[in-house]
């Protein structure tokens, strides 16, 4: 989005600051570009919304009116998508700390990912005591040239695999339908060819008949800013590129498959939806020396940013709201909390002064979410569209942060 002085003023008096916005336009566009690209290699395509990552239910209304599933972690996230109106069949519960909800889920024909051999057999329970048929998944655990070992679903190369399928297909009720996947931190085309082709292989192994559905989890890179792709050592993919890697493949695998019987292919985007599209507005409260060392102090913290702000610096713009102002070279601007890594930009190069207004970009990934109640309540997140704001989430006070505390 775009900010001027004007702007910046008048969400100031009406919100507050600092104050997410949110760009509900260019987010529709991007979620309509991802969907495009892969439903023209494959049409039983459907996007499945990461809660985790941005759970504000403004945002998560807007993906169920446009068709999209929600996915969820936890009983929490699982009420939050009830309360928007999502029936359970319409919802995938994945992680491994499935609540009490489950048994509803399951009961509702909700779609759900196993995690362990342990959710295995409360599921089988559930289906015993009710008699009535379960539709499951399976997250499996698989190795894609990542540097590292995923904690979450089965592991492929033990006999965790072949005892889960086994209990499955013992039980009456039960029903392996769907198999998912996710490995984090690996967004490459490689690394998303890789998952495609075993899952495919995967289904073919342990799913009896064709799958109703197969899931290749999230992490594709979205639509980044200009300033933000030098800071990548990679060229970034688009999603047509992911969709030549994963939708065409699948497509290509269930060729002489009717289409009626095609399975569905789920991804699950989060900050490849939302991540560019909102900005955080935060003001500099005052600016010091420290043994040569200049440092701008923000009415904000890196916790109020994301977790992107951790990898990659984030595109900002200054916006002039001082009388002084002054050159600096290399100044940090600082959060305010009392915490020495609480640097959310470092070595800041231009005209600074008091009161300036500083946009943060890209802060639309687990930054809300994420934001803890330490030193100062969270802010407020406004959505913009047709250049009319509308409120999302209210400031928090110091009483909701008490709510739940014993005074």
């Amino acid at each position: 989005m775009v900010f001027d002085k004007d702007t910046i003023e008048e969400i100031k008096r009406m919100y507050g600051l600092p104050c997410y916005v949110f760009d509900e336009s260019a987010f529709c566009l991007n979620y309509n570009h991802l969907l495009s690209a892969m439903r023209s290699r494959y049409p039983k395509y459907e996007i499945a919304y990461s809660y985790k990552t941005n759970y504000a239910p403004a945002i998560c209304s807007i993906v169920k009116k446009m068709g999209g599933y929600a996915e969820v972690v936890s009983d929490m996230e699982h009420d939050i998508a009830e309360k928007i109106g999502y029936q359970c069949k319409h919802i995938i519960y994945n992680g491994p700390f499935k609540g009490h909800k489950l048994k509803t889920h399951l009961l509702n024909d909700g779609i759900v990912n196993i995690d362990n051999l342990e959710e295995v057999d409360r599921i089988i329970a559930i289906a015993e005591q009710y008699k009535k048929e379960l539709k499951l998944g399976i997250r499996v655990n698989i190795q894609v040239g990542q540097s590292f070992v995923s904690r979450f679903g089965i592991d492929i190369d033990s006999s965790d695999i072949c005892e889960a399928v086994n209990r499955i297909n013992k039980c009456i009720y039960t029903k392996l339908v769907g198999l998912h996947c996710h490995i984090g931190r690996s967004r490459g085309l490689d690394a998303w060819k890789s998952r495609t082709i075993q899952i495919l292989k995967l289904a073919d192994q342990y799913i009896k008949d064709i799958p109703e559905y197969l899931d290749l989890g999230s992490g594709m890179f979205g639509d980044i800013a200009p300033d933000m792709l030098e800071q990548f050592s990679t060229n970034i993919p688009s999603y047509e590129d992911y969709a030549e890697v994963t939708a065409l493949i699948v497509n290509d695998h269930y060729k002489s498959v009717p289409k009626e019987k095609k399975p569905v292919l789920f991804t699950e985007p989060g900050t490849t939806l939302d991540n560019r599209y909102i900005d955080l507005i935060a003001q500099i409260h005052s600016i010091k020396t420290i043994k040569n060392k200049d440092l701008a102090i923000l009415n904000c913290s890196v916790h109020n940013l994301g977790d992107v702000s951790g990898s990659v610096k984030l595109p900002i713009k200054v916006i002039e709201n001082s009388v002084i102002r002054s050159d600096y070279q290399q100044i940090d601007l600082v959060g305010y909390t009392c915490l020495e890594r609480d640097v959310p930009y470092q070595d800041f190069s231009g005209k600074l002064g008091k009161d300036d207004y500083v946009v943060f970009g890209n802060v639309g990934g687990y930054s809300n979410v994420d934001k803890p109640p330490f030193i100062l309540p969270q802010c407020a997140m406004i959505g913009v569209c047709d250049r009319k704001t509308y409120l999302i989430k209210r400031k928090e006070t110091t009483d909701d942060i008490l709510d739940t505390y014993i005074l």
